[in-house]
C-alpha cells in the first residue's frame, strides 16, 4: 500500500516505523533537515524535506496513494492537509488533532472535512489509563469485540496460586471462562503449552469475557476495586483529558500542575476537580498534598524521568496503583525494574489503532479479515481479531483437524454476544469475531493462522 505521512515528529516517525515494518511502502514529508535525516538513517521509507502544500503532495504521489496521515504539530495545518489530499486523488485520510476544542469539532464535521479517521494520541493514552485504574489488579486492559472480551495483562507475585502450577492444570483450578494465551518471563516472550511452570515475575496474560476474567482475580485472591481517589501530575494534554474522564466516572480527581496560567484555565475547564498549583516533581510537596491517602497516582508530566520517580516513590510508600507516562522506548525498562508494570506509551496506542485502520483498509467486505490488532508483551506478539467469512475454509472444521501454524493460537470466539473459550471440538462460524495469539506478523486474514 502507497502511504504518505506528513510531519516526522514522534508521532509521525513511529507511524513510519510500524507501517514499514508492516510492508508498506511509505513517503514522509517534514521541514525539518534533522528529522529527515533521522528517517533517512534509521528507516525504510522515502523522505522528502519541504513545508506540506499542494505541489509537495502532487512530489509525494498523492495522487496515486491509498493513505495520506497528517501527524504534524498543528490541528489546522493537518486538516487543511487531508483536504487537499482528498482533492489530489488520495483514497483515505488521517488527521492528527490534540486541542479538545479542535478534536470534537472534528469529530462532529469528519464526514464533512473528508477524513476516514482521526487520532489523537493524547486522548487515547488518558482512555488507556483510565481502562487500567478501573482494574487495578491487572497492568492493561485491552477490549475485543466490542468489549465483549478482554485481553488482561498482570504480574505474578510470589504468593500468587499460579505460581509453581503447570498450565495444564489450570483449569483444574479456576473456570473455563478464562485463557492463558502468552507470557513473558524475563526477555523471553512464549505462548505457552501444557508443559509450562508458572513463576513469580511472569507476566501473564489472560483473555475472557469480562465477568469472566473478574471472577479469576476473585478465585486469586488478588481481585482490587477500582480507584476512587486519584493524583494525577501534569496538566498537560493527558491530564485534562484523564480528568475529564474520571470525573465522567464518578471518580474524585486531584491535579498538580506547576503553571500557573495553566491552573487557572484547567479550574475553568474542570470545575469539579481539585487543581493545586505547586511543583509536584517533589516527594515532599506531593505528601502533604495527601499521595498517601490515594488509590492512584498518574504521572503524565513532559519528563519521561519525573514520571518514573515519582511513579516509584509513590509504590513504595503505599500506593496501590501508579501509572507512567512514558515516550521514550529505552525507558520503559527502567520504569518497570521500579515497579511501574505498564508504561503507557502514547505515540505507541496510535500507531497500533492507525495499524489495525490500515489493515481493515486490506480486507475487502467479504474476507475475513483484521477487525483490531493489538501488540503486546513489549509488542513481541500480537493479538488480532478477524472477522469468519462464509468462504473460509477456518469455517466448519473444528479446531483439532485445522492445520493451524505452530506460532498461532486461537484463543476464544465471540459469537451471539458471548465469548468463547474454546476445546479442540469446538468450530468456528461464519460471522464469528476470532482472536488469536502469535508471534508472526503481517497476518491480515482469518487464513493466514492456517499453514502454508
Amino acid at each position: 500500500m502507497n502511504i504518505i505521512v506528513a510531519g516526522a515528529g514522534k508521532i509521525g516517525f513511529t507511524l513510519t516505523q510500524y507501517l514499514a515494518r508492516e510492508g508498506h511502502d511509505v513517503t514522509v514529508i517534514d521541514r525539518d533537515p534533522e528529522r529527515i535525516t533521522l528517517v533517512n538513517t534509521t528507516l525504510d521509507a522515502i523522505s522528502i524535506s519541504g513545508a506540506v502544500d499542494i505541489e509537495l503532495l502532487r512530489l509525494a504521489g498523492a495522487d496515486k496513494a491509498d493513505l495520506l496521515i497528517a501527524a504534524t504539530n498543528s490541528d489546522e495545518a493537518n486538516i487543511l492537509c487531508c483536504m487537499m489530499g482528498r482533492k489530489l486523488g488520495v483514497g483515505h485520510t488521517i488527521a492528527r488533532v490534540r486541542q479538545q476544542d479542535h478534536y470534537e469539532a472534528v469529530m462532529l464535521l469528519r464526514e464533512e472535512l473528508g477524513l476516514s479517521m482521526t487520532i489523537n494520541p493524547e486522548h487515547d493514552a488518558a482512555r488507556e489509563i483510565s481502562r487500567v485504574l478501573r482494574f487495578p489488579s491487572a497492568a492493561k486492559v485491552e477490549p475485543f469485540a466490542k468489549g465483549q472480551a478482554e485481553l488482561v495483562e498482570f504480574k505474578l507475585k510470589e504468593d500468587n496460586p499460579l505460581c509453581g502450577m503447570a498450565l495444564k492444570n489450570f483449569h483444574t483450578r479456576f473456570d473455563r471462562g478464562t485463557l492463558i494465551c502468552a507470557v513473558r518471563r524475563g526477555e523471553q516472550v512464549v505462548i505457552p503449552g501444557g508443559e509450562f511452570v508458572f513463576q513469580a515475575g511472569d507476566n501473564v496474560n489472560v483473555v475472557g469475557a469480562p465477568k469472566h476474567i473478574h471472577a479469576f482475580f476473585r478465585s486469586m485472591a488478588i481481585f482490587k476495586k477500582s480507584a476512587r481517589h486519584v493524583m494525577i501530575v501534569g496538566g498537560g494534554h493527558v491530564g485534562v483529558y484523564l480528568a475529564r474522564q474520571l470525573l465522567s466516572m464518578g471518580i474524585r480527581v486531584k491535579l498538580a500542575e506547576q503553571d500557573e496560567e495553566k491552573c487557572r484555565r484547567i479550574k475553568d475547564m474542570l470545575p469539579k476537580a481539585e487543581v493545586i498549583c505547586c511543583d509536584a516533581s517533589r516527594p515532599d510537596i506531593l505528601e502533604e498534598e495527601g499521595l498517601r491517602e490515594m488509590d492512584a497516582l498518574v504521572t503524565v508530566t513532559g519528563t519521561d524521568e519525573v514520571n518514573i520517580i515519582l511513579g516509584a516513590y509513590a509504590r513504595r510508600v503505599g500506593v496501590e496503583k501508579a501509572v507512567a507516562k512514558v515516550n521514550e522506548e529505552h525507558l520503559i525498562p527502567l520504569a518497570e525494574s521500579f515497579g511501574l508494570e505498564e508504561p503507557v506509551q502514547p505515540r505507541v496506542i496510535t500507531a497500533q489503532q492507525v495499524i489495525q485502520y490500515v489493515r481493515s483498509m486490506d480486507n475487502a467486505s467479504n474476507t475475513s479479515g483484521v477487525e483490531q490488532l493489538r501488540r503486546i508483551l513489549d509488542g513481541k506478539l500480537e493479538m488480532l481479531e478477524f472477522r469468519a467469512g462464509v468462504s473460509s475454509p477456518c469455517v466448519g472444521v473444528a479446531l483439532k483437524d485445522l492445520p493451524t501454524r505452530s506460532d498461532v493460537l486461537v484463543a476464544a470466539i465471540i459469537r451471539d454476544g458471548k465469548c468463547l473459550i474454546p476445546g479442540g471440538s469446538d468450530e468456528i462460524w461464519a460471522g464469528d469475531s476470532v482472536l488469536a495469539v502469535t508471534t508472526k506478523r503481517g497476518m491480515t486474514r482469518l487464513e493466514d493462522i492456517l499453514r502454508g
